[in-house]
């Protein structure tokens, strides 16, 4: 692996197996929201500015665009041909690859999360009065679910059509495509950002002071990972291969399924998003200031 650039020197400075740097961009401005085509290898970010930028494997960009409006929400489909954008805090956009708009929905209240299907056939957006609604690629609306408190993360599994919700406060949910309740848990903890398997077996959650609680496919707790800091985010790999996670003291964390520490260091800006790569070799990480980087324990 390549030596961090003095740019980089937190990497070196961080505890355990540390990565190497494999790409790093800036956005136009502070970074807004991120995602990663778990199929394609392309990486989405999206600024205050309002542009929204596709970049490869490599970290060249591909793509280009922008809205008058910043986007801060933004999921893309894992093979990369579609995605969900949330311009200002009501106006849903579905996406082509090129960032060409192919349905527009004016949403009844402020929107608070959005997740896309595999295949971008579906796409759910969350409201601030406690309704989700799921679109089909022909912007129908093909479920409203009403929660008793508003889904402020949301999640589609890859192999199974179920879509996985979170409120801030206490509440972790599943529905089916077509609205129905698959199952309801309520939590002791607080939840700042969800992720989940590409077949839905663990549903694992930044829930601040309690680390990291892991919930299985029915929404049974199996586990909490306690970490040092106030956990705010985290991703997973496809497989449970890897997990990233930081807080809001800024550290970041790579662990194994387990939750034993492979490597953690202190990040130089603020962590606002994080994916995974399927098979957990690598993690893109997204800082408030802009900076988005390929951390790479061995990918290629």
């Amino acid at each position: 692996m390549s030596a961090p650039s003095p740019a980089h020197e937190w990497i070196r400075q961080g505890r355990g197996l540390g990565p190497s740097i494999k790409w790093s961009h800036q956005t136009d401005g502070p970074l807004t929201s991120l995602s990663l085509a778990r199929e394609s290898g392309d990486v989405i970010v999206a600024d205050a500015s309002g542009s929204i930028c596709r970049m490869d494997r490599g970290g060249q960009i591909a793509a280009l665009n922008r809205f008058r409006e910043p986007v801060h929400q933004l999921c893309w489909s894992d093979d990369g041909s579609a995605g969900a954008a949330l311009v200002g805090d009501d106006t849903l956009y579905c996406l082509d690859r090129t960032f060409q708009s192919v349905w527009t929905v004016n949403l009844p209240d402020v929107c608070m999360a959005v997740s896309i299907t595999p295949y971008g056939r579906h796409v759910a957006a969350s409201l601030a009065d406690g309704t989700t609604l799921i679109y089909d690629a022909n912007r129908r609306r093909v479920a409203t679910i009403e929660t008793i408190r508003p889904l402020a993360f949301l999640a589609f599994c890859t192999t199974k059509p179920v879509l996985i919700g979170a409120a801030e406060h206490a509440l972790v949910t599943a529905y089916s495509i077509s609205g129905a309740e698959v199952w309801q848990e309520k939590m002791w903890s607080n939840v700042g950002d969800i992720a989940v398997t590409g077949d839905g077996s663990s549903i694992h959650l930044a829930s601040f002071a309690h680390g990291i609680q892991t919930l299985d496919s029915h929404g049974e707790s199996v586990g909490s990972y306690v970490l040092e800091g106030t956990v705010n985010h985290i991703a997973v790999s496809f497989e449970p291969q890897r997990l990233i996670a930081a807080s809001f003291e800024r550290s970041l964390y790579w662990l194994d399924p387990d939750g034993a520490m492979l490597w953690t260091a202190a990040a130089p800006d603020d962590v606002v998003a994080l994916e995974c790569d399927p098979l957990g070799e690598w993690a893109i990480c997204g800082l408030a200031g802009g900076t988005v980087m390929r951390l790479d324990w061995g990918g290629v």
